[in-house]
């Protein structure tokens, strides 16, 4: 490689940031609002397309990079709980599936006192991407 070729090459690389990485995990929030629940809607799994995989993933973080936690089936319940940044993800919380621990309230059907925080149970939580929920309350 000649010399220009090189100081153009490691000036571009200096100039020119490495792509982010995807966070590894980024917690639901919940609360932080007095006058609304901790979650503020509800939503579902809309129907998927014939031939797909069946399921909507899951995912630790806002991202299609991040580990998946889960995966939903169609007609599945949701608590929409906050939007990624960019609007293409909705922060969940969920109870087990049918058959497993028996939990119905996931804490986050009213007011959560002070800031908002991490959602910790006793349901599970992750972010899922927004095209594939429906808003069937609040």
């Amino acid at each position: 490689m000649n010399r220009t070729l090189l100081a153009a090459t490691l000036a571009l690389a200096l100039v020119v940031p490495a792509e982010a990485k995807a966070p590894t995990t980024r917690p639901v929030m919940v609360g932080g609002e007095p006058e609304l629940d901790a979650c503020p809607s509800a939503g579902a799994i809309i129907p998927l397309r014939k031939g797909g995989d069946g399921f909507v993933a899951v995912r630790a973080a806002p991202s299609v990079k991040a580990r998946m936690l889960d995966k939903l089936k169609p007609g599945r319940e949701l608590h929409l709980c906050e939007d990624s940044a960019d609007g293409q993800w909705v922060g969940v919380v969920y109870p087990e599936p049918m058959g497993g621990p028996s939990v119905t309230d996931c804490g986050v059907s009213s007011p959560v006192a002070g800031a908002a925080r991490p959602y910790d149970g006793p349901c599970r939580s992750g972010w899922v991407a927004r095209r594939f929920v429906t808003v069937i309350a609040g």
